[in-house]
């Protein structure tokens, strides 16, 4: 495998950036929300910044699940797509 450098390979390395840092946000929110309460201006700002993810996914969940289990679920997806980037640089030689 090849090493691979940023400026070659941005089409592979920035979407698995962006994919692990929505993760991190997530995860962020997950744990913030119940300890600063929702009011919080952190609160906000992370909700504000993954309100389109959590969307998506729980236009695709049922009901059932609770919000908290939609972040998780986002968490999921997120990391099952940046897996399928992983693969993508793995078969096409470059390593990440």
């Amino acid at each position: 495998m090849q090493s691979a450098s940023f400026v070659t390979y941005w089409y592979l390395h920035l979407p698995s950036l962006l994919l692990a840092t929505l993760i991190v946000l997530l995860l962020g929110r997950l744990v913030l929300t119940p300890v600063l309460g929702a009011g919080n201006v952190i609160v906000w700002l992370l909700a504000i910044v993954t309100k389109p993810v959590v969307a998506t996914v729980g236009a695709i969940t049922p009901r059932i699940v609770p919000p908290a289990g939609v972040l998780v679920l986002a968490m999921v997806w997120l990391a099952a797509l940046r897996m399928a980037v992983f693969w993508v640089a793995l078969a096409t030689g470059v390593r990440l």
